[in-house]
């Protein structure tokens, strides 16, 4: 529908431009390219090297921007992204999108890096009850970074993405000799409208 509009303004010789779902596209996601920059030079202040970089993924652009950038930046670790929306099935169906995101915006940056969907790494396995939908998972691991370590979650993002990684510590997917990095998207404005449901 957004695109059959801007198709119609620009017969009529306006100049419409469509932000898509999470502004996914090849302008958006220059931005997490970007903070892979910022975060290359963050870890080598702090002479850290994470072994992975988890955070929560859903229309592509997060996942795309930090892939490339991993690979421009010369990461080694693996950039997990942890889906909060897609279907369980979905993961085979939605690399494509990853694909087609951060071929684009490797054009548009000018790079000649090419990335096919092997590049990537998502999770579909914690997706819940579905999309804005919080659980256990989510309260709990919203409860215990803010009573443990001062830092707030939203119930929608970030909260999923903690809760799945917190479950794959304890899985022994990472051992205790790696060292994590997550990433911490936003959201926390969530919290207002879950309030009640932190009472108890």
């Amino acid at each position: 529908m957004l695109y059959q509009v801007a198709d119609e303004l620009a017969e009529n010789g306006k100049k419409p431009y469509v932000i898509p779902v999470g502004g996914s596209n090849s302008t958006g996601t220059v931005g997490y390219v970007d903070a892979m920059f910022e975060l290359e030079i963050q870890l080598k202040e702090m002479t850290l090297t994470p072994d992975a970089i988890v955070f929560a993924s859903s229309s592509g652009g997060t996942q795309a921007g930090l892939t490339l950038g991993a690979r421009i930046t010369g990461f080694r670790g693996q950039v997990l992204g942890i889906s909060i929306d897609q279907v369980k099935t979905g993961t085979a169906s939605f690399l494509p999108v990853l694909t087609r995101i951060v071929n684009e915006t490797a054009k548009r940056i000018d790079s000649d890096i090419a990335m096919t969907e092997s590049d990537f790494s998502l999770d579909c396995n914690y997706l819940g009850a579905g999309y804005a939908v919080p659980g256990d998972l989510e309260f709990d691991a919203i409860r215990d970074l803010a009573r443990y370590e001062g830092i707030l979650l939203g119930p929608v993002y970030t909260a999923r993405a903690m809760g799945a990684l917190l479950d794959m510590v304890q899985k022994n997917v990472f051992k205790k000799d790696q060292s994590v990095l997550f990433w911490h998207t936003g959201g926390t404005p969530e919290l207002f409208a879950w309030a009640g449901d932190f009472k108890k």
